[in-house]
């Protein structure tokens, strides 16, 4: 994971937004099956994901795994707690090496674009994490093939995952307006595939998608996370009570992050009339309706960046 030399994590306003929204639907989802999980995860340098969690999750037992370049002391230097174990190689090995059998919330923040070793993670993953644990991954949505960086078509796409497309793949399916629908039924497949496989010489159960969201950072990549909880057959999610989370989603329809460019005034003036009728708002010719819409649904996650002199 080199995606840390070009950019910092902490400061990525969509990011952010994204890390609020799911820790708000983790901190129900954890209390609900209890406290005892570790969390694994790609830290990079910034490690925001684990002092987060760590934080309001109350999770003491993390696991990073770090691919990149980075040697171990420049990693280690930047871990915020001593008790993050950093395993520095590929996930497909790591996981390979850690105690599956816990309950875990897992992140796979990936750096770059839909590839093999995603589905040998989740095969590794879901051929051992007990019910309760949270399976996230998030990625590029460009489907490019690498070399020439033009999207795929239907031969090309098959060559590169095999029995892993979908059969019913067409090349609209790699479009921008497609591509992340086109990773979310590859992913569910495999994990529906290596649960059915499970079930017959383990315990059967099921996964529950809940995240499904789209965003893209100022000039940067289109990216897509995907994720879920592993339950028992008979498991009724509306135990959880997440209906307040709009962000949520059970099915292909997915969530795209937005956020206006508004300055600190204007988010002040909208935050006192939050409630009010939105006409009103637009009437006064400073915030405009597509603005004032993309504020209200995620206004509780957007974070506020100051220069603060120490």
């Amino acid at each position: 994971m080199n995606s840390p030399k070009y950019l910092n994590y902490e400061v990525r306003p969509f990011k952010f937004t994204e890390r609020k929204m799911m820790l708000a639907s983790l901190q129900r989802i954890c209390s609900y099956f209890g406290s005892d999980y570790q969390y694994i995860g790609l830290g990079g340098l910034s490690f925001a994901d684990f002092k987060l969690f760590h934080k309001e999750l109350h999770i003491d037992d993390m696991i990073s795994i770090e691919g990149g370049s980075f040697s171990q002391e420049k990693l280690e230097f930047n871990s915020p707690y001593s008790f993050i174990e950093i395993l520095k190689e590929r996930t497909t090995t790591a996981l390979n090496r850690i105690d599956l059998n816990k309950k875990t919330l897992i992140w796979l923040d990936y750096d770059g674009v839909l590839d093999n070793y995603f589905f040998d993670d989740i095969t590794t993953l879901f051929s051992k994490l007990p019910e309760g644990s949270i399976y996230i991954v998030t990625c590029n949505k460009e489907l490019k093939v690498d070399e020439t960086r033009k999207e795929y078509d239907k031969e090309k796409f098959k060559e590169k995952f095999g029995s892993l497309v979908p059969f019913d793949i067409n090349n609209k399916d790699f479009s921008s307006a497609n591509n992340h629908k086109t990773i979310r039924k590859m992913i569910s497949n495999h994990i529906t595939k290596i649960l059915k496989n499970r079930s017959e010489v383990d315990i059967d159960l099921k996964f529950i998608q809940l995240f499904n969201l789209i965003y893209q950072e100022y000039r940067g990549a289109n990216m897509y996370t995907f994720g879920g909880i592993i339950a028992s057959k008979d498991f009724d999610i509306s135990s959880l009570s997440l209906n307040d989370f709009d962000f949520l989603s059970d099915d292909e329809s997915s969530y795209k992050i937005e956020i206006p460019n508004l300055t600190r005034k204007e988010v002040e003036l909208v935050n006192s009339k939050v409630h009010k009728k939105e006409e009103d708002l637009i009437e006064m010719n400073i915030i405009s309706e597509s603005d004032l819409r993309k504020y209200k649904k995620s206004y509780k996650y957007i974070p506020h960046f100051y220069d603060v002199r120490v």
